[in-house]
């Protein structure tokens, strides 16, 4: 599985999606974080050939991969996994209840009416 970090997923996402046989110059490279490029080096996801950077098989291979992963159940009528019937369904299989409807603190949905809400406070502050 190719797992990206948030510094990995934008520089990749430069190589991938430029014009086939695109090349970053030195220079060009030196405006942006280091820290991708060195991984990015070391998982063979692109390369230096001493003059440019460019985007590897294996590069193409991990941003298609990355980016097509299927998550879709085969058969999303299948009861949910154990972890979940142990949590609201008394932890015997087949018996399930509705999700308790207490609100956790900090577990919220995320909306954007939350976060206007929250951000209007701090704001203010300044």
């Amino acid at each position: 599985m190719t797992r990206l970090s948030n510094r990995q997923y934008p520089m990749l996402k430069i190589f991938a999606e430029a014009d086939p046989g695109f090349r970053m110059s030195l220079a060009e490279a030196h405006q942006y974080d280091q820290r991708p490029f060195r991984s990015m080096l070391m998982q063979g996801w692109i390369n230096f050939d001493g003059k440019d950077f460019f985007l590897t098989k294996m590069g193409r291979a991990a941003w298609v991969e990355f980016g097509g992963t299927h998550i879709g159940r085969k058969n999303p009528d299948a009861p949910l996994c154990q972890y979940f019937i142990g949590m609201w369904g008394g932890g015997k299989r087949g018996k399930y209840r509705t999700p308790p409807q207490t609100r956790t603190p900090g577990l919220e949905p995320d909306t954007w009416e939350d976060r206007s809400r929250k951000a209007a406070p701090a704001a203010a502050a300044h």
